[in-house]
């Protein structure tokens, strides 16, 4: 395992020690070393995802009225929970 030395402020010191008490870390290495997992892992989904889209045939043109039919259907689902 490689060591990684990070100057924080104190304050910035002070908010990782505390998550990594609340979050029942292992001290801050192991809380820095999950929000970088959590960045990696973020990164090749969205990776995955930009290819899922490439790969979904092909594009369409999207004008005012489908727009529109877009908004409706995420404004429908977010009032539906």
């Amino acid at each position: 395992m490689t060591t990684l030395n990070l100057n924080l402020s104190e304050e910035l010191q002070q908010f990782v020690n505390g998550q990594a008490e609340a979050g029942q870390f292992e001290g801050a290495a192991a809380y820095v070393e999950a929000l970088i997992e959590r960045a990696k892992h973020g990164k090749e989904k969205l990776e995955s995802l930009l290819i899922e889209g490439l790969d979904s045939g092909d594009p369409i043109p999207l004008d005012a009225d489908e727009w529109s039919r877009i908004r409706a259907e995420v404004g429908q689902r977010l009032s539906n929970g």
